[in-house]
């Protein structure tokens, strides 16, 4: 035997012991971390004054064989500190700040009747509170995906403003509920997806989960990064995917609100073994930032960019209203004046492709595509000649462009309700189309326009942006469209 190998076989055991010991010393994500069951219970569609859900949806549900339903989970969760300095690179620490704290917060469950129609994913919603009530946001930019699909959707109130709202909304029918710390929602997360797994008799009607998808949008994409990030073990045993649709450089505390400070931008942590994409629009990237937080993909992470899409757009906020403003008729009177017409890049195509390509890398380990990143030079976006952002995911709307899309949008002072249009407006974007002289000059003859439009919608299916049913109906609109 060498010196050398003596020397380390008599040592051996001492460095081991060594190594454990910091082990036990270096602050763990994970320490004393648990995922008890919750109790979940039905509420009855006439339980309250109101006769129906918060949010229920508009849509006819029974005609694509669906039902929704509601339900009351219950339990207990822990609110958390941080444990070590929390850095940009995600690698972060957490201990139990208060343990089993009491809580009663709602589900919304919308799913096949048929379980023959039930593709085997979950995706479960983190209601969007940024407009101090529950707002399924991803529901509605994905609806068609997930029901012609035979999805299964739950949104989660899991936050303390939502349930305010939704206490305030129907005393009667949700006087039960009781959140009182954001600092929960992290354990309340985590418990619905393991409710969907060991109670679907009771949450899923009977049907049985192959894969689990947690999603959020905006404000809700905040707090998932930071569930990611210091949650990853749970997160593990209970998602196989989550969608961070929006998220800006920032992430969220472990209690109330947005962290605006410590850190300033954030990436998903190195050590992640949780397949996460990202989902990005222009206005995300550049004007909240995103753009400090990009890393590149990993084995575990995608992310995509939509170049002209802004935060929010028309497509969205026309599904939104209708149900808002049922819900709470004072909304009907307020007018969304806006200086610009609203954004129409349909990045809800790009959203569902995003939804099936996580649930197909979640359930089998097809990678979603690599995106391209929006170009930028001196801070600034690269655009191209009709004003289009260059770079990320090229859908046929920038390709053979019919207007400029972009995401400066502001609220039209002493129109409509002054705070509605001051706070929403910056959010939606804008789209200004071309003139009719140009759009002589791009395309001589509609065959032009659809030719090349179909080029460019071919290249997007083939590279897994758009899906074949949204490839169909982009072209038939193409087909139907006055161009030029």
């Amino acid at each position: 035997m060498r010196l050398s190998s003596l020397f380390f076989s008599i040592l051996r055991p001492f460095f081991l012991s060594v190594i454990y010991v910091l082990l036990l010393l270096t602050p763990s994500a994970f320490a004393d971390i648990r995922v008890p069951d919750a109790v979940v219970t039905p509420i009855a569609e006439d339980a309250g004054t109101k006769q129906h859900a918060f949010v229920a949806s508009p849509l006819d549900l029974a005609a694509y064989d669906y039902v929704e339903e509601e339900f009351m989970i219950s339990g207990t969760a822990n609110t958390y500190k941080k444990s070590g300095r929390w850095r940009s690179d995600g690698e972060w620490g957490i201990q139990i700040s208060q343990a089993d704290l009491p809580y009663a917060t709602r589900l919304l469950v919308r799913r096949p009747a048929n379980p023959e129609k039930f593709n085997g994913t979950v995706v479960i919603e983190w209601f969007n509170n940024t407009a101090f009530m529950d707002v399924d946001v991803i529901w509605a930019q994905s609806h068609q995906e997930l029901l012609r699909e035979g999805y299964v959707w739950i949104g989660v109130s899991a936050q303390t403003l939502g349930v305010t709202a939704l206490k305030t909304w129907d005393r009667e029918r949700y006087g039960d509920l009781r959140l009182n710390s954001d600092g929960l929602s992290y354990d309340i997360f985590s418990q619905v997806a393991q409710a969907v797994r060991r109670q679907p008799e009771t949450v899923l009607g009977g049907l049985t989960a192959t894969t689990v998808l947690g999603v959020g949008e905006s404000q809700s994409a905040i707090r998932l990064t930071t569930y990611v990030n210091a949650f990853q073990e749970p997160a593990l045993q209970v998602y196989d995917g989550i969608l961070l649709y929006s998220r800006f450089a920032l992430s969220a505390p472990l209690k109330n609100g947005i962290s605006m400070l410590s850190p300033s931008k954030v990436f998903i942590r190195a050590d992640n073994r949780l397949k996460v994409l990202q989902l990005e629009t222009e206005q995300d990237v550049f004007m909240f930032l995103f753009r400090l937080a990009r890393q590149d993909d990993t084995e575990y992470l995608r992310t995509w960019e939509i170049p002209g899409a802004s935060h929010y757009d028309d497509y969205g906020v026309s599904n939104l209203l209708p149900q808002y403003q049922r819900d709470w008729p004072q909304l009907g009177s307020i007018e969304l004046v806006c200086k610009n017409s609203l954004n129409k890049v349909p990045q809800h195509y790009v959203v569902n492709a995003a939804l099936s390509g996580l649930a197909k890398w979640a359930s089998d380990g097809q990678a979603p595509a690599h995106s391209t990143r929006i170009e930028y030079k001196n801070l600034k976006v690269s655009r191209d000649a009709n004003g289009n952002a260059l770079g990320g995911i090229r859908l046929p709307d920038l390709e053979a462009a019919i207007a400029t899309h972009n995401y400066a949008n502001y609220g039209v002072i002493g129109s409509g309700n002054w705070f509605v249009n001051a706070f929403a407006c910056p959010f939606l974007g804008n789209t200004v189309p071309f003139d009719q002289a140009k759009l002589n000059a791009l395309y001589p003859t509609h065959q032009d326009y659809v030719s090349k439009f179909t080029q460019a919608a071919d290249a997007a299916l083939e590279a897994g942006f758009l899906l074949p049913a949204d490839h169909k109906e982009a072209i038939a609109g193409a087909q139907a469209a006055d161009i030029p």
